[in-house]
């Protein structure tokens, strides 16, 4: 399972990929892959501050 950090971090790369692409479907398709990761690291989040998920360990 990846950390709040490596979602954000893939969301980052995807959000690279959009802006260098001139294809309109790439672009979107690309933007939606970030907000994705995006969400996947707010819900992860979430389940850590809740306590249904043990804080990330640094590694």
């Amino acid at each position: 399972m990846r950390s709040v950090a490596e979602y954000l971090e893939k969301a980052a790369e995807f959000d690279e990929l959009a802006r260098s692409t001139s294809e309109p479907t790439l672009k979107e398709r690309y933007a939606d892959v970030a907000e994705s990761y995006r969400l996947l690291a707010i819900v992860r989040q979430r389940l850590i501050e809740t306590g249904a998920l043990k804080p990330e360990q640094p590694p």
